[in-house]
Protein backbone atom coordinates (compact mmCIF):
# COMPACT_ATOMS: atom_id res chain seq x y z
CA UNK A 1 0.00 0.00 0.00
CA UNK A 2 1.23 3.38 -0.51
CA UNK A 3 0.69 6.38 1.52
CA UNK A 4 -0.56 9.67 -0.52
CA UNK A 5 -3.70 11.63 0.53
CA UNK A 6 -6.80 10.18 -1.69
CA UNK A 7 -8.31 12.71 -3.62
CA UNK A 8 -9.61 13.44 -7.34
CA UNK A 9 -8.11 16.04 -9.80
CA UNK A 10 -9.54 16.68 -13.01
CA UNK A 11 -8.41 18.75 -16.05
CA UNK A 12 -9.54 20.90 -18.67
CA UNK A 13 -7.41 21.94 -21.55
CA UNK A 14 -8.00 24.51 -24.08
CA UNK A 15 -6.19 23.59 -27.88
CA UNK A 16 -6.91 22.94 -31.11
CA UNK A 17 -5.00 19.81 -31.33
CA UNK A 18 -6.85 16.25 -31.19
CA UNK A 19 -4.14 15.02 -29.01
CA UNK A 20 -4.69 12.08 -26.48
CA UNK A 21 -4.27 13.97 -22.82
CA UNK A 22 -5.37 13.36 -19.29
CA UNK A 23 -8.53 14.27 -18.32
CA UNK A 24 -9.21 13.25 -14.39
CA UNK A 25 -6.81 11.25 -11.64
CA UNK A 26 -7.69 9.92 -8.77
CA UNK A 27 -6.62 7.73 -5.66
CA UNK A 28 -9.95 5.90 -3.77
CA UNK A 29 -10.63 3.78 -1.35
CA UNK A 30 -13.97 2.01 -0.81
CA UNK A 31 -15.73 0.15 1.23
CA UNK A 32 -19.16 0.72 0.64
CA UNK A 33 -21.03 -2.10 -1.35
CA UNK A 34 -23.23 0.56 -2.79
CA UNK A 35 -20.12 1.46 -4.67
CA UNK A 36 -20.86 1.17 -8.06
CA UNK A 37 -20.37 2.76 -11.37
CA UNK A 38 -22.31 1.22 -14.60
CA UNK A 39 -20.81 2.69 -17.61
CA UNK A 40 -24.42 2.39 -19.70
CA UNK A 41 -25.47 4.87 -17.79
CA UNK A 42 -23.02 7.49 -18.00
CA UNK A 43 -22.79 10.61 -20.30
CA UNK A 44 -19.34 11.53 -19.71
CA UNK A 45 -16.83 9.72 -22.98
CA UNK A 46 -13.42 8.62 -21.87
CA UNK A 47 -11.39 6.23 -21.43
CA UNK A 48 -10.30 4.95 -17.84
CA UNK A 49 -7.57 2.87 -16.63
CA UNK A 50 -8.23 2.14 -12.43
CA UNK A 51 -5.10 0.08 -11.00
CA UNK A 52 -6.10 -1.39 -7.80
CA UNK A 53 -3.45 -1.05 -4.90
CA UNK A 54 -5.37 -3.24 -2.35
CA UNK A 55 -8.29 -5.15 -1.52
CA UNK A 56 -10.38 -6.36 -4.53
CA UNK A 57 -13.07 -5.21 -6.55
CA UNK A 58 -14.90 -6.67 -9.71
CA UNK A 59 -15.61 -6.00 -13.41
CA UNK A 60 -18.48 -6.85 -15.48
CA UNK A 61 -17.74 -5.91 -19.24
CA UNK A 62 -20.69 -7.67 -21.76
CA UNK A 63 -21.58 -9.91 -19.35
CA UNK A 64 -18.67 -11.14 -18.40
CA UNK A 65 -17.60 -10.87 -14.83
CA UNK A 66 -13.66 -10.53 -13.78
CA UNK A 67 -12.41 -10.19 -10.33
CA UNK A 68 -9.85 -7.24 -9.83
CA UNK A 69 -7.12 -8.11 -7.30
CA UNK A 70 -4.12 -6.06 -6.31
CA UNK A 71 -1.95 -5.60 -9.02
CA UNK A 72 -4.86 -5.76 -11.58
CA UNK A 73 -5.13 -2.77 -14.18
CA UNK A 74 -8.69 -2.59 -16.10
CA UNK A 75 -9.22 -0.88 -19.25
CA UNK A 76 -12.63 0.46 -20.15
CA UNK A 77 -14.51 2.14 -22.70
CA UNK A 78 -17.20 5.25 -21.64
CA UNK A 79 -19.87 4.66 -22.12
CA UNK A 80 -20.00 1.38 -22.39
CA UNK A 81 -21.45 -1.99 -21.73
CA UNK A 82 -19.57 -2.38 -18.51
CA UNK A 83 -19.65 -1.61 -14.92
CA UNK A 84 -17.37 -2.05 -11.78
CA UNK A 85 -18.16 -2.57 -8.24
CA UNK A 86 -17.34 -3.90 -4.86
CA UNK A 87 -18.50 -7.02 -4.81
CA UNK A 88 -20.16 -8.49 -1.25
CA UNK A 89 -17.33 -10.83 -0.71
CA UNK A 90 -14.94 -7.95 -0.31
CA UNK A 91 -14.23 -5.72 2.51
CA UNK A 92 -12.52 -2.65 0.66
CA UNK A 93 -10.94 -1.58 -2.10
CA UNK A 94 -8.67 0.59 -2.84
CA UNK A 95 -6.89 2.24 -6.69
CA UNK A 96 -5.75 4.38 -8.68
CA UNK A 97 -7.78 5.67 -11.55
CA UNK A 98 -7.02 7.70 -14.62
CA UNK A 99 -8.60 9.39 -17.40
CA UNK A 100 -7.97 10.21 -20.91
CA UNK A 101 -9.31 11.24 -23.70
CA UNK A 102 -10.55 9.15 -26.12
CA UNK A 103 -7.84 9.30 -28.71
CA UNK A 104 -6.31 6.21 -27.18
CA UNK A 105 -8.79 4.16 -28.43
CA UNK A 106 -6.66 2.39 -31.10
CA UNK A 107 -4.38 1.54 -28.41
CA UNK A 108 -7.55 0.19 -26.36
CA UNK A 109 -8.34 -1.84 -29.16
CA UNK A 110 -5.13 -3.46 -29.68
CA UNK A 111 -4.73 -4.11 -26.08
CA UNK A 112 -7.96 -5.54 -25.82
CA UNK A 113 -7.10 -8.10 -29.08
CA UNK A 114 -4.05 -9.49 -27.21
CA UNK A 115 -4.65 -9.51 -23.60
CA UNK A 116 -8.54 -8.69 -22.83
CA UNK A 117 -9.74 -5.84 -20.60
CA UNK A 118 -7.43 -6.75 -17.57
CA UNK A 119 -3.48 -6.76 -17.42
CA UNK A 120 -1.57 -7.51 -14.33
CA UNK A 121 1.23 -5.01 -13.35
CA UNK A 122 2.64 -6.45 -10.62
CA UNK A 123 3.41 -3.98 -7.56
CA UNK A 124 6.66 -2.20 -7.87
CA UNK A 125 6.84 -2.51 -11.54
CA UNK A 126 7.39 -0.08 -14.10
CA UNK A 127 4.23 0.49 -15.60
CA UNK A 128 2.50 0.42 -11.82
CA UNK A 129 5.09 3.14 -10.78
CA UNK A 130 4.35 4.91 -13.65
CA UNK A 131 0.50 5.33 -12.72
CA UNK A 132 1.44 6.10 -9.42
CA UNK A 133 3.60 8.76 -10.37
CA UNK A 134 0.78 9.84 -12.74
CA UNK A 135 -1.64 10.30 -9.82
CA UNK A 136 1.37 12.41 -7.94
CA UNK A 137 2.26 14.82 -10.64
CA UNK A 138 -1.49 15.89 -11.36
CA UNK A 139 -1.85 15.99 -7.11
CA UNK A 140 0.97 18.55 -7.17
CA UNK A 141 0.07 20.35 -10.10
CA UNK A 142 3.26 18.72 -12.13
CA UNK A 143 1.12 18.72 -15.42
CA UNK A 144 0.29 21.85 -16.01
CA UNK A 145 0.15 22.39 -19.68
CA UNK A 146 -1.39 20.35 -23.05
CA UNK A 147 2.01 19.17 -24.28
CA UNK A 148 3.03 17.57 -21.08
CA UNK A 149 -0.09 16.04 -20.61
CA UNK A 150 0.28 14.52 -24.09
CA UNK A 151 3.92 13.30 -23.41
CA UNK A 152 2.86 11.97 -20.07
CA UNK A 153 -0.71 10.15 -21.99
CA UNK A 154 0.90 8.90 -24.74
CA UNK A 155 4.55 7.63 -23.01
CA UNK A 156 1.85 5.48 -20.60
CA UNK A 157 -0.28 4.05 -23.34
CA UNK A 158 2.27 2.78 -25.40
CA UNK A 159 4.23 1.03 -22.88
CA UNK A 160 1.12 -0.37 -21.48
CA UNK A 161 0.24 -1.40 -25.59
CA UNK A 162 3.86 -2.68 -25.50
CA UNK A 163 3.51 -4.79 -22.00
CA UNK A 164 0.36 -6.46 -23.08
CA UNK A 165 1.59 -7.15 -26.73
CA UNK A 166 5.06 -8.80 -25.43
CA UNK A 167 3.10 -11.26 -22.83
CA UNK A 168 4.06 -14.77 -22.83
CA UNK A 169 0.57 -16.80 -22.99
CA UNK A 170 1.82 -20.46 -21.00
CA UNK A 171 -1.37 -22.43 -22.61
CA UNK A 172 -2.77 -21.45 -25.73
CA UNK A 173 -6.69 -22.05 -24.93
CA UNK A 174 -9.34 -22.53 -27.48
CA UNK A 175 -10.40 -19.07 -27.86
CA UNK A 176 -6.74 -18.75 -29.04
CA UNK A 177 -6.66 -20.41 -32.09
CA UNK A 178 -9.98 -19.02 -32.31
CA UNK A 179 -8.85 -15.10 -32.82
CA UNK A 180 -5.84 -17.61 -34.99
CA UNK A 181 -8.21 -18.78 -37.63
CA UNK A 182 -9.69 -14.92 -37.84
CA UNK A 183 -5.95 -13.48 -38.04
CA UNK A 184 -4.95 -15.85 -41.28
CA UNK A 185 -8.44 -16.38 -42.97
CA UNK A 186 -9.70 -12.98 -42.72
CA UNK A 187 -9.89 -11.87 -46.22
CA UNK A 188 -12.10 -14.76 -47.00
CA UNK A 189 -15.52 -13.56 -47.89
CA UNK A 190 -17.39 -16.26 -46.84
CA UNK A 191 -15.43 -16.45 -43.64
CA UNK A 192 -18.35 -16.42 -40.56
CA UNK A 193 -18.86 -17.26 -36.85
CA UNK A 194 -20.15 -20.50 -37.02
CA UNK A 195 -16.87 -21.62 -39.11
CA UNK A 196 -14.80 -20.08 -36.49
CA UNK A 197 -16.74 -22.32 -33.78
CA UNK A 198 -16.63 -25.37 -36.09
CA UNK A 199 -12.74 -24.90 -36.50
CA UNK A 200 -12.29 -25.30 -32.53
CA UNK A 201 -14.88 -27.30 -31.50
CA UNK A 202 -17.14 -25.09 -29.65
CA UNK A 203 -20.66 -24.06 -30.39
CA UNK A 204 -20.66 -20.08 -31.85
CA UNK A 205 -22.77 -18.34 -28.69
CA UNK A 206 -20.24 -20.54 -26.45
CA UNK A 207 -17.33 -19.37 -28.38
CA UNK A 208 -18.31 -15.64 -28.62
CA UNK A 209 -19.04 -15.17 -24.50
CA UNK A 210 -15.41 -16.53 -23.95
CA UNK A 211 -14.00 -14.36 -26.64
CA UNK A 212 -15.45 -11.53 -25.27
CA UNK A 213 -14.61 -12.57 -21.76
CA UNK A 214 -11.25 -12.97 -22.58
CA UNK A 215 -10.16 -9.93 -25.30
CA UNK A 216 -13.28 -7.80 -24.41
CA UNK A 217 -14.72 -7.63 -27.61
CA UNK A 218 -16.69 -9.90 -29.58
CA UNK A 219 -15.17 -12.34 -32.32
CA UNK A 220 -17.72 -10.48 -35.07
CA UNK A 221 -16.27 -7.19 -34.18
CA UNK A 222 -12.77 -8.48 -33.86
CA UNK A 223 -12.81 -9.65 -37.41
CA UNK A 224 -14.37 -6.28 -38.41
CA UNK A 225 -11.32 -4.44 -36.96
CA UNK A 226 -9.04 -6.73 -38.37
CA UNK A 227 -10.29 -6.10 -42.06
CA UNK A 228 -10.53 -2.51 -41.74
CA UNK A 229 -7.19 -2.21 -40.26
CA UNK A 230 -5.84 -3.87 -43.37
CA UNK A 231 -7.50 -2.00 -45.48
CA UNK A 232 -6.22 1.02 -43.76
CA UNK A 233 -2.59 -0.60 -45.16
CA UNK A 234 -3.64 -1.01 -48.73
CA UNK A 235 -5.16 1.67 -49.13
CA UNK A 236 -1.69 3.63 -48.30
CA UNK A 237 0.35 1.10 -49.96
CA UNK A 238 -1.69 -0.15 -53.06
CA UNK A 239 -2.50 2.70 -54.92
CA UNK A 240 -2.78 1.09 -58.01
CA UNK A 241 -5.64 -1.33 -56.83
CA UNK A 242 -9.23 0.54 -56.75
CA UNK A 243 -11.65 -0.05 -53.96
CA UNK A 244 -13.53 -2.99 -55.37
CA UNK A 245 -10.07 -4.71 -55.21
CA UNK A 246 -9.42 -3.40 -51.64
CA UNK A 247 -12.55 -4.59 -50.77
CA UNK A 248 -11.96 -7.66 -51.94
CA UNK A 249 -8.61 -8.35 -50.68
CA UNK A 250 -9.95 -7.79 -47.13
CA UNK A 251 -13.07 -10.50 -47.39
CA UNK A 252 -16.00 -7.86 -48.99
CA UNK A 253 -17.50 -8.94 -52.00
CA UNK A 254 -19.17 -5.95 -52.17
CA UNK A 255 -17.67 -2.57 -52.44
CA UNK A 256 -20.94 -0.46 -51.25
CA UNK A 257 -21.22 -2.64 -47.94
CA UNK A 258 -17.50 -2.17 -47.35
CA UNK A 259 -17.19 1.52 -47.55
CA UNK A 260 -20.24 1.40 -45.41
CA UNK A 261 -18.26 -0.75 -42.78
CA UNK A 262 -15.14 1.21 -43.15
CA UNK A 263 -16.85 4.59 -42.41
CA UNK A 264 -18.74 3.21 -39.31
CA UNK A 265 -15.48 1.90 -37.83
CA UNK A 266 -12.98 5.01 -39.41
CA UNK A 267 -15.68 7.87 -39.00
CA UNK A 268 -13.88 8.74 -42.93
CA UNK A 269 -14.83 6.74 -46.19
CA UNK A 270 -11.99 4.71 -48.02
CA UNK A 271 -11.62 7.28 -50.90
CA UNK A 272 -11.20 10.16 -48.35
CA UNK A 273 -8.73 7.75 -45.81
CA UNK A 274 -6.87 7.38 -49.09
CA UNK A 275 -6.80 10.88 -50.01
CA UNK A 276 -5.56 11.84 -46.98
CA UNK A 277 -2.41 9.16 -46.37
CA UNK A 278 -0.81 10.93 -49.43
CA UNK A 279 1.31 9.04 -51.38
CA UNK A 280 5.30 8.40 -50.79
CA UNK A 281 8.63 7.44 -52.56
CA UNK A 282 8.86 4.55 -50.43
CA UNK A 283 7.09 2.93 -47.56
CA UNK A 284 9.15 1.21 -44.56
CA UNK A 285 7.19 -1.62 -42.72
CA UNK A 286 7.82 -1.22 -39.02
CA UNK A 287 6.76 -4.51 -36.95
CA UNK A 288 5.63 -4.01 -32.95
CA UNK A 289 8.92 -5.85 -31.92
CA UNK A 290 12.08 -5.87 -33.79
CA UNK A 291 12.83 -9.40 -35.47
CA UNK A 292 15.95 -10.89 -33.31
CA UNK A 293 19.03 -12.01 -36.03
Amino acid sequence: MISLPHHSIGFCFSSDLSLLTLKGAGLQYVDSHDYCWDNRDRRDSQCILQYTLDGEGELEIEGIHRKVHAGDAFIIVIPGTSRYYLPKESSHWEFVYLEFTKECLPLVRKIYSVAGPVLHLPEGSELSRQIIDIYVKALNDQVSSFFESARTSYDLWLRLTEYAAGLSVAEISKIDFAKSYIDQNYFRNDLDLDQVADHIGMSRSYMCQEFRGKFGVSPGKYLREIRISHACYLLMTKSDHNMQEIAEMVGYSNNNYFGKVFKAETGISPGEYRKRSGQYDLVRTMHETPYEI
